[in-house]
Parts: structure tokens; C-alpha cells; sequence
């Protein structure tokens, strides 16, 4: 009989390799990977497009012409897509986003036929309805006025401008003259000219020789469309103070950061355990700090984010408006211990095991397999992002974290944000 009360014994992760998907081209050069991996009868077909609202001619383009997408076809009502695709039990979803936008399939591998054929007509027949498009340019204006009555909404909108400013992708979000502008003819152009771009395929799951011939007679129907990114101004990054206090919420949201770079930079994955050290998971030391010492928060946590042009390190928590300063303060405090005393080695131990134990947990199905390798394919990078993470997570020295906390987390390079 199982112990509970003995500990299961301990072993160093020496080894975090999965497999690679494997690569074809299509008759019409599109490129297609394919993860073979799953024991479930269940097969993932995602598109995913260089024509998120990065490339955008209209503000809400990007956005209006995915989703309009499942609206209807030639043939088609919204009606008849929701029965077919209720039909066979399966899922069609868009996600656009800034620099991409995708759609996923997801069905029974032996209703990936029809499933397909239905695809091929919502992407090559979709008539935009003026009904459903005006039901959802009503459903975001009410989106957008429910998320402007949230701190934590506003306070990351102000972030973004703060950084990248209003003029640039990256820091521009949908609002409501936006909402109100956008019409029909946007959608079309975006449909015709943008959609499309520079397309790649990722299939994963149970993907049979039949299968994979019809997901490659599928694509080789789709329109190939090259489309360069929009000349873009670039401001350079000024670090400030936005405060906002018109709100009068219950809770401050506050967000510290600051512009950095992406994943392609060779200090990213080192990084990593900073970022983890400091705030990146349950047990970093801005939690044990400012919730289980302090108790002035319920969350707080840390992260970098990638985008495909630029990328950010930030802070992010929530606290009762009159213990907003003593936060902050205890923010920075941490932050110059990192950069004065080394990092005691049980410490380090116990984060660079966490990150690599916790990374394993991320690669358990070929669906999420596919997402890492997403991951690092967007970016130029191939699988050994992964070796290198592995080795530079386990090697990084406390010195090393020292000097990386004084090289980029300089006090005087941080925005702070402040929505209350």
C-alpha cells in the first residue's frame, strides 16, 4: 500500500525534447506541419495568416473579417454552418490577433471530409451579411463599454500606449469610433486584398494517410496572397507615470514594465528565470512579499511577452486604492534586491526546477506539442530554442541574474501605471 506520507523520490530534469512536427510543401507552396502523435481519434487543422490587425488598412478590419467568416456563405446561413458543424460534434474557431490571425478546426478524424469541404466554403464563399454584421459590431460596442468599466482593462490599454503609443499597432485598441466607422466594404477589402498572407498550416492529433491527403487537397484550393508589413513610425520608448483616477473602483490596478525585445534575443531565455525569480510564479518573491507577508494583494505576478516586433516585461497586481504607494514601493524593493545581493542557491534550485517542471507539463499532447512549435517557428527559430532553454535555465549563475537585473531592470527604465 502507497505511503503518503513519504515523499516520492527526486530526479533532475535532464532531458525536455518532444517530437518535431514533420514538414511538406503544398502544389501551391504553402507550407504544412504535421504531428502524427495521438492514440484519440481526434485531428486539429489550424490556417494561421500574417493578417492580424498589424496589417489592417481600416481599425476593427482585421477583427470584423474573421468573425464574419461563420456568418454565412453563397450557400450557406449562420444557421446551417452552426448545424453542420454541431453535426459532426466538431469546433471551428477564429482568433485574431495583432500579428496573426487563425482559424482551427477541430473534429472526429473521420469527419475530417466534410469538415474540410465546410472550411474550404467559409473561406472562399463567405458573403458577409449586413444582418450579422451589424449584430456584431453591437455586440463589440457592448464589449468594449463592459471592459471600460474594468480597472485592470483600462490600466493594460494604457500600458500598451504608454509603451508603443496610440499610433502603433501594438499599442492601438479597438474603440468605439472605431466600431461605429468600420463598414462593409472594409471587410471585403481586408477579405480580398489581406486574409490570406502568407499562410501556414499546422495539423495535429490522429492524422491518417487519408487524412493527410485531404487536408493537402483542401489547402492547395486556397488563394496564396503575399502581403508586406504597413511602414510603421517608431517612437523611442520614453519611461513615465500614467495615473488615472477617475475611475473610483473598489481595487488600483497597477502595472509596471517596460518596452524590451522578443524571443529572438539571446538574453530572452535567461530572462526567464529572472522573470520567474521576481514574479512569475506562486512562489516568487513579489508574492511571498506584498500577499503573504504584506497581505495587500490576492495575485500578483510577473511576465515577458513576445510580439513579433517587440516585446515587454511587466508587473501586474491589484490592491486597495489606499495601499497603492506602499505596493509600489515594495515592487522596487525587490527588484533592487535582485540587482544588490546573489540569489541564495536553494533559491535559484527550487526556480529553475519549477520552470522546467512546469514547461513539461505544457508539452503533454500533440495539441500543445504544436503550440510550442508554433512558438518558436513564428520567431525563425527552430527546436533548439528548446535544448538551449533547458541548458541556459539549469547553467544561469546568481551572478548572472544579478547582472541581468541590473542590465534590464534599471528603476529608472520602468512605466508605471496606476488605474484607480
Amino acid at each position: 500500500m502507497l505511503d503518503r506520507t513519504i515523499l516520492p523520490a527526486y530526479r533532475a530534469i535532464e532531458d525536455i525534447s518532444f517530437p518535431w512536427p514533420d514538414y511538406y510543401v503544398c502544389q501551391n507552396h504553402l507550407p504544412l506541419y504535421v504531428l502524427n502523435k495521438s492514440i484519440q481519434p481526434i485531428v486539429e487543422v489550424e490556417l494561421v495568416f500574417r493578417s492580424g490587425s498589424y496589417y489592417e488598412l481600416q481599425p476593427g478590419a482585421a477583427y470584423f473579417t474573421s468573425y464574419m467568416l461563420l456568418e454565412g456563405t453563397k450557400d450557406k446561413t449562420v444557421r446551417a454552418i452552426a448545424d453542420v458543424i454541431d453535426g459532426y460534434g466538431a469546433t471551428i474557431t477564429v482568433r485574431p490577433q495583432v500579428d496573426f490571425c487563425s482559424i482551427v478546426l477541430s473534429t472526429l478524424t473521420k469527419y475530417l471530409a466534410p469538415m474540410l469541404d465546410l472550411l474550404l466554403e467559409l473561406l472562399l464563399t463567405a458573403n458577409f451579411p449586413a444582418k450579422s454584421f451589424k449584430w456584431l459590431k453591437n455586440l463589440k460596442s457592448q464589449a468594449i463599454q463592459m471592459a471600460d468599466k474594468k480597472n485592470a482593462y483600462v490600466a493594460y490599454k494604457l500600458f500598451y500606449e504608454a509603451l508603443f503609443t496610440k499610433q502603433h499597432p501594438y499599442g492601438r485598441h479597438l474603440n468605439l469610433a472605431d466600431v461605429e466607422a468600420i463598414q462593409l466594404e472594409d471587410l471585403h477589402l481586408h477579405y480580398k486584398k489581406i486574409l490570406f498572407a502568407d499562410c501556414s498550416a499546422f495539423v495535429s492529433g490522429q492524422v491518417t494517410p487519408a487524412a493527410l491527403q485531404s487536408i493537402q487537397q483542401f489547402l492547395e484550393q486556397l488563394p496564396v496572397q503575399v502581403v508586406s508589413a504597413p511602414a510603421q513610425a517608431e517612437f523611442p520608448y520614453k519611461p513615465h507615470k500614467v495615473v488615472d483616477r477617475e475611475r473610483k473602483g473598489v481595487q488600483s490596478s497597477i502595472i509596471v514594465g517596460k518596452k524590451l525585445w522578443n524571443k529572438q534575443h539571446p538574453d530572452f531565455l535567461p530572462m526567464l528565470v529572472v522573470n520567474e525569480l521576481l514574479g512569475g510564479y506562486f512562489g516568487s518573491r513579489l508574492m511571498h512579499n506584498i500577499r503573504e507577508d504584506k497581505g495587500y494583494t490576492y495575485g500578483i505576478h510577473s511576465s515577458l511577452a513576445s510580439f513579433q516586433r517587440a516585446g515587454y516585461f511587466s508587473i501586474v497586481t491589484e490592491v486597495s486604492p489606499d495601499m497603492t504607494q506602499d505596493t509600489l514601493a515594495e515592487i522596487y524593493k525587490e527588484i533592487e534586491l535582485l540587482q544588490r545581493d546573489l540569489v541564495d542557491a536553494t533559491e535559484l534550485e527550487k526556480v529553475q526546477n519549477y520552470l522546467l517542471g512546469h514547461f513539461l507539463t505544457t508539452i503533454n499532447d500533440p495539441f500543445a506539442i504544436m503550440q510550442k512549435f508554433q512558438s518558436a517557428y513564428f520567431y525563425g527559430l527552430d527546436q533548439s530554442y528548446y535544448t538551449n532553454l533547458l541548458n541556459q535555465v539549469r547553467s544561469l549563475t546568481a551572478v548572472e541574474i544579478r547582472q541581468l537585473a541590473q542590465k534590464y531592470l534599471a528603476l529608472d527604465t520602468f512605466t508605471e501605471v496606476v488605474v484607480h
